[in-house]
């Protein structure tokens, strides 16, 4: 099937939908013997006129919203009763008598924490919480240009969230919920209306809630919950139907990127002062080569080219988003219908770049009688997302020099006619983003159907049904490159005649399909003890299944087909099972709200682990006290003061699949008789007696609101212990030189401390608010098993051993840098080629010898930061409202390396600073060594604190400025809300670290990755 076919089944299946909706809509509003009926809203508090209010015929689709002097007409029926409701305001219901309905005064809701809160298999009353929960609502992120919902959760208590690459159609972040407890896999739990899947393939705009579980209250998930879980809520049809219309446009461009040398004659000096220092006699350039360049630089751009690559290769990117959905409810049911679209196009040349999503969203339930109700959910999409064929383009474009010329006068792609060591074959970013592409298309739809019966005794019980359908098609051709001196136009091949042009095609296909079903009981006895419980089973399988093969022969690149190919050059394939089998359930019990008590648990198999290890059991308890509900309790100024302990057992399976099997390769060659040939062999030991890990957490914390709840302060303590870790465990060469076995060994514990404060109020017709959150974790290994985990890079290390972090740096401890060859001699030795300039390091052992035995732990994590933290302001006055969210993060240590993080490295460019701020004897205070090629310097640039940066850092992420207009002028086009807006996002950011974007840096090795963006969009949000 094509694009354009694809692209027409799904816009014809949501035409389909969206008829069908319009008929609901059209039948739910119909009325007879209606009158009409006027009135106006105000606050009880001050009887300011409220605009805004949704005033809906009970029972009905039909309602309506008070213009800006509280004002309101309907339609209904004498007898019917009219629902009035608004945000931070109880609910009214008033009864038709005639004509004219007064004026109707809403009171404020003091007791704003009786909202509702997504759990796990059901909803709570947030005042009766016992666990320790963050929930954001999206209708706070309205309007933001959120790409991939895991971006909308930064800034929340108690998760770290980074966005490393902000790629078009990958842009999604890493999210860690209270620390780093597994050497293995440590992403939460997804699920989306109670079905596993991965948030980032929704429409933002299709989301109600996002609730996030990070204590024991996780534990009603067993298996998967020690990384925490996030339960995300569709949205649904509420009152009146309506048809809801967003729109966004907006540019963005790279918010940082490194101070390159773009002046050729700076660079080629600097560099020959670079090898000269480095020791060697030779410069890369000569008097003459560089004499000729200057002078051809004013004729001959071609030849002599001065080229600030970042300019050439990256400019300003555009997003724009459509939504529109029809939603509506009666007492019959609701439906919800909602269609998006996202263009997205990079900041980087060519067409490997670019990002089309088209989304489909349907949730739908039905009353069938008192007894039954039952729904149909849908939530889908079709992207298609392009990149350069060499995914290392970034690398290569971090490598380009001044002197690389771009196009010759007939477009082919130039070299350099220059020497340069390290640059045999010259990357060219334009060639390599313009020739060759990867097209990866994706349809995914998660399509459920539920039903609710009601049974005696007041038992409801509940089951659903979901399918995962995955489909992804990664499109890959490679054409034949050359590059051409521009001098003598001599041609160097990139990539081999033999093996280009090529084309390979990989096919996926996922089928996860879920079923759980629970019963559910509550009562209320003697208007004081109130009781509930839940139980449960679900059965959950996952099957993958993927198909590669690869050309070669192509006469060229017109025909791509793998058909059009002579050769057949490679074919693979594997699919995968895995099978989750659970029992669970809860009980809930409070006296008179003041004393709250909640059990769990959960009892998975999996077959992840061989027989008699495959089931796990996860209980867990928690308790509050309502200390504001006791009599001895007299305040007027506290309105609720909350007490809340709980602990549990989580787990966590996420371990290679098969891993308590050896498992049998192919194409192991062996020699027989002096002949060679082909076999099978185990290459790998397996334990067959591996398990879950298990996380123990306990958490103590408090919930306290004041002066009508306009202060809410949040606060809790927080300890994880994760046993049995699961990882692979080295063996030695001699023991037939096989793999390790994935291994129950060693513990890690996380403790912490969470504190959120919110403060709202109103003067006159200014509404305003402020909140913030801070959070602290400790990361901790206990124990490996006696063993030391090393990770020594070319230019780091890390470690991990009991009683350090998690990955922590493993480093020399630099102690400033020698100023005299005398001050070398009279220091512990480095190398032979140490000399004044250079980087000087303590001799930690006293052995007057510079080694890996000199290295010491610092004591900062590589991978997850000590402190995160937000805050955030809105204030509303007549229609407008600026609202502003900043992030960050402290507490981490960042160390990148390799291109343009270090001079000239391996061939490539450096920065500005090495001219300037470089080591010299006319400037011995510099802030850097020596300068010198980092490739092959065994001293300068050894894994060291010198160049360890602090990677902590405060970012408004978003600032935005919206205008409601007033409902007296919309009411006679008959539309019912438009709000016009403008966004800033990522345009401030507060740190000491200015070489590249630091959020983008912490968790990477080196600058070479697709830039972090700021955008700035405007938008419109229309209701009719």
């Amino acid at each position: 099937m094509t694009d354009f076919q694809r692209l027409l089944v799904v816009r014809r299946l949501a035409t389909a939908l969206l008829c069908i909706a319009v008929l609901l809509s059209t039948t739910c509003s119909l009325q007879a013997q209606q009158q009409t009926i006027s009135g106006k809203i105000t606050s009880a508090k001050d009887g300011t006129p409220m605009p805004g209010v949704t005033i809906q015929v009970a029972g009905t689709g039909q309602g309506v919203s008070t213009n800006t002097d509280g004002s309101f007409t309907i339609r209904a029926n004498a007898g019917s009763k009219l629902v009035i409701s608004y945000i931070g305001y109880l609910d009214k219901e008033i009864t038709v008598s005639g004509a004219n309905a007064g004026i109707i005064k809403l009171e404020e809701d003091s007791k704003a924490l009786n909202s509702v809160v997504v759990v796990g298999y059901g909803t709570q009353k947030k005042v009766n919480l016992t666990g320790a929960i963050t929930t954001l609502n999206m209708a706070d992120k309205e309007g933001q240009p959120i790409t991939n919902v895991s971006n909308a959760l930064k800034g929340m208590p108690g998760l770290y969230v980074n966005l490393g690459n902000s790629q078009p159609g990958v842009d999604r972040s890493t999210i860690r919920i209270r620390g780093v407890g597994t050497l293995n896999e440590n992403d939460p739990l997804v699920l989306v209306d109670g079905i596993e899947y991965s948030m980032d393939e929704l429409n933002p705009n299709d989301i109600e809630s996002i609730t996030v579980l990070k204590d024991a209250s996780a534990a009603i998930y067993g298996s998967r919950a020690a990384n925490g879980v996030i339960l995300v809520t569709t949205k649904t049809g509420k009152g009146a139907s309506r048809v809801n219309y967003s729109y966004y446009n907006g540019l963005q461009k790279a918010t940082y990127l490194p101070d390159a040398i773009w002046d050729p004659i700076a660079y080629m000096k600097l560099k020959n002062q670079a090898v000269k220092n480095g020791g060697k006699q030779t410069p890369d350039y000569s008097d003459a080569e560089i004499a000729e360049y200057e002078a051809g630089m004013a004729g001959d751009p071609i030849t002599y080219p001065s080229n600030n690559w970042f300019d050439i290769a990256l400019g300003n990117g555009t997003i724009q988003k459509h939504d529109l959905n029809i939603s509506g409810s009666s007492d019959k049911g609701q439906y919800r219908l909602s269609l998006g679209y996202l263009d997205r196009d990079g900041i980087l040349f060519g067409p490997g770049n670019h990002e089309n999503k088209y989304s489909l969203g349907l949730n739908t339930s039905f009353n069938v009688n008192s007894k039954l109700k039952v729904g149909l959910t849908l939530d889908g999409y079709y992207r298609n997302y392009t990149e350069p064929l060499y995914n290392s383009i970034w690398q290569y474009l971090f490598r380009t020099l001044p002197i690389l010329t771009d196009q010759l006068a007939d477009g082919r792609y130039g070299n350099s006619w220059l020497r340069t060591p390290g640059r045999n074959n010259w990357e060219h970013p334009r060639m390599l983003s313009f020739n060759g592409l990867s097209n990866k298309k994706i349809q995914r739809f998660l399509s459920t159907v539920f039903a609710e019966y009601k049974l005696p005794f007041d038992i409801k019980y509940n089951i659903k049904f979901g399918v995962d359908k995955y489909d992804g098609l990664l499109d890959q051709f490679t054409p034949r490159m050359q590059t051409f001196n521009p001098k003598t136009l001599a041609a160097t091949n990139w990539n081999s005649p033999t093996t280009a042009p090529r084309s390979a095609k990989t096919d996926y296909n996922d089928m996860n399909i879920h079923f759980y079903n629970t019963l559910n009981w509550q009562h209320k006895f003697k208007e004081l003890h109130n009781l509930s419980v839940m139980v449960g089973a679900s059965y959950d399988n996952f099957s993958t299944d993927t198909y590669s093969a690869t050309m070669v022969g192509y006469l060229d690149g017109t025909l791509t087909a793998l058909d059009a190919g002579t050769i057949r050059n490679a074919i693979g394939g594997h699919d995968t099972k895995d099978v989750l089998e659970s029992y669970f359930g809860r009980l809930n019990y409070d006296y008179d709200g003041k004393y709250l008590f909640e059990v769990s648990f959960r009892n998975d198999g999996s077959s992840r682990f061989a027989d008699g290890r495959r089931w796990g059991f996860y209980p867990a308890a928690s308790a509050g006290w309502r200390i504001d509900r006791e009599s001895f309790f007299q305040s007027k100024f506290i309105d609720l003061l909350k007490l809340r302990v709980s602990a549990g057992k989580l787990g966590n399976q996420a371990v290679p699949l098969y891993s308590y099997e050896p498992s049998v390769l192919l194409s192991q060659d062996y020699s027989y008789n002096k002949v060679l040939s082909s076999g099978a062999a185990v290459i790998g030991y397996a334990d067959p007696t591996i398990s879950w890990e298990s996380t123990t957490t306990y958490d103590v914390g408090t919930d306290l609101a004041l002066w009508n709840n306009r202060i809410n302060l949040t606060l809790d303590w927080y300890k994880k212990r994760t046993n049995g870790i699961l990882r692979q465990v080295n063996l030695p060469a001699q023991v037939g030189n096989l793999n390790g076995p994935q291994k129950n060994v060693g513990s890690v514990d996380n403790s912490g401390i969470e504190v959120t404060l919110g403060y709202h109020d109103k003067i006159g017709q200014v509404d305003y608010e402020v909140n913030g959150n801070i959070a602290y974790n400790k990361n901790s290994v206990v124990d490996l098993g006696g063993q030391i985990l090393y990770n020594d890079g070319t230019n780091l290390s890390t470690i991990t051993k009991a009683g350090t972090q998690m990955n922590a740096y493993y480093l020399l401890e630099a102690d400033g840098i020698f100023q005299s060859d005398a001050e070398v001699a009279a220091s512990a030795f480095q190398s032979n080629a140490t000399k004044a300039g250079y980087i000087k390091y303590k001799d930690q052992d006293k052995n007057n010898i510079i080694n890996g035995d000199d290295r010491i732990v610092v004591k900062n994590s590589s991978i997850m930061p000590k402190y995160t933290f937000g805050f955030g302001f809105n204030v509303g006055y007549k229609g407008f409202s600026l609202s502003g969210f900043f992030q960050g993060v402290a507490g981490i240590k960042i160390y990148p390396t390799a291109n343009l993080a270090f001079p000239f490295n391996n061939g490539a460019n450096a920065t500005w600073e090495w001219a300037t701020d470089a080591w010299t004897p006319d400037n011995p205070n510099a802030r850097l060594p020596i300068v010198t090629e980092s490739t092959g310097n065994q001293d300068n640039f050894q894994s060291s604190t010198f160049w360890l940066r602090d990677g902590s850092y405060l970012r408004m992420k978003n600032i935005q400025l919206s205008y409601a207009v007033p409902a007296k002028w919309l009411s006679k086009v008959k539309i019912n809300r438009v709000n016009v807006f403008v966004n800033a996002e990522n345009w401030l950011t507060f740190t000491k670290y200015k070489d590249f974007d630091i959020e983008s840096v912490v968790n990477a090795s080196t600058l070479y990755h697709y830039p972090m963006l700021k955008t700035l969009s405007g938008g419109v949000n229309v209701t009719f």
